[in-house]
């Protein structure tokens, strides 16, 4: 990434902060300032007292001591309180922005990347940029006050000018050689921490199936080879960066050494007083402070740049455009859904998964789709969901074309219940909560009866504030699954999508959440995607999918008469 787009991305983030990021630079200015005037109080202190005037050698050391406190109490207080502020209300804007965005990716974004990489551009790129920013006003208001002790230093003495020239030069050499190679560091280094941060969330997430299988040392052993390239590459870093500091260092003890015999010369020929000597000597230390600082900068800033690529792909989608919505926002819809000629493929696969697959799905009906292992069943849901769009043909609801539907419009249309439902990691209240955080628990019990699930939360000690764990860990597969048809019943969506959602239940539970669906029929379209055809048998209609075709339709009877290959699989599951 170049310099001027690194401008035009803090451009556009601190335009709204500029005030308050002027007032700090401005303070941070007159500290600095304040700050080199330092150096000349003290000679000219030293000056008198050479001379015997006491006095004003004393009342030098002063106002010397009255400007250190005016500047640590008032300028270089509010200066630092107040960069501060603008570097964190940018921190949480960026933050914000690459997670807004992250959530408008497409569904192959999630497929492609891990989400340990999407975590760490939002919260470490985030804060490595802000960081970074500080340093560099901290340098920019250093360099102005060094560029002002350069001037008086070119006026007392061109020979120590001259040198602090040549030092700047040989350092800026350095600087071109080594700095690359931290940039390139920085960027493996960052990879390697998106895999860490993926692998110890998916370990942490899955701790009892990995205590169950057995495999916890494994898994150890795979994060601790990710730690250890990590490792690898931070001492290669930090090795490049030592020897770029033990250089410039060593370049600058020879500038110190050489400014301060010259200083040595002209107090020997009369040219200056030891008063300047000792000026040009806190002078020197000043320049050596604003090296090391921008030394620092130097390496902060190629890291920097690493997170402002990698931010700057999310939110101005270098990588994935947003998924797109239409402007139609219609919630009053009957619920009857058509595929016509839809032809779809994975990003990542050669074969088609669907052609020109045609199907009608009526309103108020118990409509089920059945087929082989790996014949595209739960891609139906995901392109109704739009999480993918058909390579051709067209998706109706309602001869409404699914693209035409707003965002809020289809999510409110359509629900599922997963074969593994996402339950968040709050209180079974919070989770319903979650689509309105007004609705009552009166409500929420009503739609907890219908899944048969409001029993088992009303015998438990916290009730519906009981907390259900990291992805539901606490409660069984068939516990989630009735939550999860509670909460997809508060939504009141017309199209109700049960990706096998009765699958973890026991014969009683299955009976009942059969009954349930039943009941919903009346009033959704219910569209359920079945393994075990035994839970699908009283549906209105079945749909047999083979090939990416629809090969036949019908009731149950219907199809054991005439279906081979729904016989078949029927049989096999008994």
């Amino acid at each position: 990434m170049k310099t001027k787009e690194v401008i035009r991305f803090f451009k556009r983030y601190f335009y709204n902060e500029k005030l308050l990021f002027i007032k700090s630079f401005i303070f941070l200015l007159i500290s600095s300032i304040i700050g080199i005037s330092f150096g000349y109080l003290i000679g000219k202190s030293l000056d008198y007292a050479t001379n015997k005037n006491y006095t004003l050698a004393i009342i030098i050391l002063i106002i010397y001591l009255v400007l250190s406190i005016l500047d640590n109490m008032v300028f270089k207080k509010i200066g630092k309180i107040s960069i501060k502020k603008v570097s964190m209300n940018v921190m949480s804007k960026i933050s914000y922005e690459v997670y807004y965005k992250v959530g408008l990716l497409p569904a192959r974004a999630f497929e492609e990347k891990s989400s340990g990489e999407y975590i760490n551009r939002i919260t470490n790129d985030a804060s490595s940029i802000t960081e970074t920013f500080r340093h560099l006003i901290n340098a920019g208001t250093t360099f102005l006050s060094a560029l002002l002790i350069f001037i008086y230093i070119l006026f007392n003495s061109w020979v120590i000018a001259l040198e602090i020239i040549i030092y700047f030069i040989i350092f800026y050499y350095f600087s071109s050689k080594y700095l690359p190679l931290i940039k390139e560091n920085q960027k493996e280094i960052t990879k390697e921490k998106d895999k860490t941060i993926s692998e110890v969330n998916e370990s942490i997430r899955g701790i009892r199936e990995i205590r169950a299988l057995g495999i916890r040392e494994n898994i150890n052993k795979n994060i601790k080879s990710i730690i250890d390239i990590i490792f690898f590459k931070n001492k290669k870093q930090m090795i490049d960066e030592e020897k770029y500091y033990a250089l410039t260092y060593t370049l600058g003890s020879i500038l110190e050494v050489a400014a301060f015999i010259t200083c040595i010369i002209l107090v020997a020929i009369g040219k200056n007083t030891f008063g300047f000597f000792i000026a040009i000597t806190y002078y020197i230390y000043r320049f050596m402070y604003l090296v090391e600082l921008a030394m620092n900068v130097s390496s902060s800033y190629q890291k920097m740049k690493v997170s402002v690529e990698r931010v700057d792909e999310i939110i101005n989608n270098k990588l994935y455009k947003d998924n797109t919505f239409g402007n139609l926002n219609k919630t009053d819809i009957e619920g009857i859904i058509e595929f016509k000629n839809v032809t779809f493929k994975y990003s990542n696969e050669e074969n088609n998964i669907f052609e020109n697959l045609n199907l009608i799905i009526p309103k108020n009906k118990k409509i089920a789709i059945v087929g082989k292992s790996g014949q595209g069943k739960s891609s139906i849901f995901n392109l109704l969901l739009r999480y993918f769009d058909p390579d051709q043909g067209v998706i109706l609801i309602d001869d409404i074309p699914l693209q035409d539907f707003d965002e809020e419009s289809l999510r409110k249309n359509i629900a599922i219940i997963r074969q593994d439902p996402f339950l968040f990691n709050r209180s079974i209240i919070e989770n319903f909560k979650v689509l309105d955080k007004y609705i009552s628990l009166k409500k929420i019990r009503e739609v907890c009866k219908k899944a048969e699930i409001d029993e088992y939360i009303m015998n438990l000690p916290n009730k519906y504030n009981t907390l259900i764990g990291e992805g539901g860990v606490n409660l069984s597969g068939g516990q989630k699954q009735r939550i999860a048809i509670a909460r997809a019943l508060l939504k009141e969506s017309k199209i109700l999508l049960f990706d096998e959602a009765t699958s973890a239940l026991d014969n009683e539970n299955q009976e009942k959440i059969k009954l349930a669906i039943d009941n919903l029929v009346v009033d959704h379209t219910v569209v359920i995607i079945a393994h075990r055809l035994s839970t699908i048998i009283d549906a209105d209609l079945i749909y047999l999918i083979d090939n990416g075709k629809v090969v036949a339709k019908g009731k149950h009877n219907y199809l054991m008469k005439n279906s081979e290959l729904y016989k078949k699989l029927y049989k096999n599951e008994n």
